[in-house]
């Protein structure tokens, strides 16, 4: 009794880590498939001075908000890679994962941008975030495009 009950729990446990290994599975293969988001948005706020491209690279995170949509008049936050130049002019490793014809980023300018909420899949590196200290819960988008709208 003792033995079959020992093989019912082993048959019982390998079925569950089964089942938690092909949810985990349709769970990535969902977030890899998911389509950029795609909107337009005000730029409301470059929270400071952004450091010089030359030392490292780097992305940094801005403040906008949604102009039509689902999101509308919501603010979230997007991290840009090395802002500072043109997305045309990005010939580095991350050309893949950057793109648009923005040429430079000024609070108040309306923006065209196709967003992915996978940044920690995408960016690896250094992460200028201001608003990390008081804002930890928000979703921090990677720009995949921007373009003046």
């Amino acid at each position: 009794m003792i033995h079959s009950s020992r093989r019912h729990f082993g048959r019982q446990a390998f079925m569950s880590m089964l089942l938690l290994a092909i949810a985990g599975v349709e769970r990535s293969a969902r977030a890899d498939g998911v389509a950029p988001l795609e909107l337009t948005a005000k730029l409301v706020e470059i929270p400071s001075k952004m450091p010089p491209d030359d030392l490292y690279d780097y992305a940094y995170v801005m403040r906008y908000q949604v102009q039509g949509g689902a999101l509308d008049k919501q603010f979230i936050l997007v991290a840009h890679y090395k802002p500072l130049v043109p997305r045309s002019k990005i010939k580095d490793k991350m050309k893949e994962q950057v793109g648009g014809k923005l040429r430079s980023f000024n609070q108040g300018d309306v923006h065209k941008m196709k967003l992915t909420a996978d940044l920690k899949a995408i960016w690896k590196g250094a992460l200028v975030d201001e608003y990390a200290a008081t804002d930890r819960g928000s979703v921090r988008y990677w720009c995949l495009q921007v373009d003046p709208a």
